[in-house]
């Protein structure tokens, strides 16, 4: 068990050296070895000195190791954040605007704004009622739904409506993200010129042992002999 935790912690311990944990912090966020090696203090008469110290610098094993961990970190680091930067964009593309509102009865008013009797005979009648609509609290909103608001507005009756994130640039950004609907060039034939296509297709052939003569009179239209009516 303790070979299993010193083997998972290797690298995982700031280097003793301020210089070496420099180096191998700067080594991580990819910074060239000369450039990160000048950055962390080290000086050097010339480069190819820096660049031979630099050199042996990276291959002393504790160096390397925490170079390694550093740079697993941030790989990992970026992979956790790409992967929440999806996870919202298909939450934008789910989004149901019906979830930011609420239905309730309000009391039926006429154009003077009189409430309306159910009988209007009856001066002791219930009032009429009738069913609106009602943006809801935004502190009624569970914290998942309220990231799908990009802005809020004040309408006339100084209710707050929410503007949720466009679904057509979520829907772009997806897109772009997962490389969907991009075309490879790799295979598309129609881009190629006819010297480029014959040669392709001879190459082929040999490749087959195919015995075939290939020239530019296979695909031109066949002259008039004047027959034809």
């Amino acid at each position: 068990m303790a070979k299993a935790l010193s083997i998972i912690s290797e690298g995982s311990k700031p280097l003793k050296n301020n210089l070496h944990e420099r180096y191998a912090r700067l080594r991580a966020a990819a910074q060239p070895r000369l450039i990160a090696f000048r950055k962390a203090g080290y000086i050097a008469k010339n480069d190819h000195v820096a660049d031979a110290n630099s050199f042996r610098l990276e291959r002393k094993r504790g160096v390397r190791e925490r170079i390694e961990y550093l740079t697993r970190q941030a790989e990992e680091l970026i992979a956790q954040k790409r992967q929440n930067i999806e996870e919202q964009l298909w939450a934008v593309l789910d989004a149901d605007i019906g979830d930011f509102f609420e239905a309730y009865q309000a009391i039926e008013r006429d154009h003077n704004g009189r409430p309306i009797p159910v009988n209007p005979d009856d001066p002791n009648a219930a009032l009429s009622t009738e069913r609106r609509v009602r943006p809801k609290l935004l502190t009624d909103l569970p914290p998942e739904v309220r990231k799908q608001i990009e802005e809020v507005r004040v309408d006339s009756c100084g209710r707050l409506i929410p503007k949720l994130y466009s679904k057509v640039q979520a829907n772009k950004e997806l897109r772009a993200m997962l490389n969907l609907g991009t075309k490879s060039d790799a295979s598309d034939v129609s881009k190629l010129s006819d010297q480029e296509l014959i040669s392709t297709l001879a190459q082929q052939a040999k490749e087959l042992g195919i015995d075939i003569k290939l020239d530019y009179t296979f695909h031109l239209p066949k002259k008039d002999d004047g027959n034809s009516g």
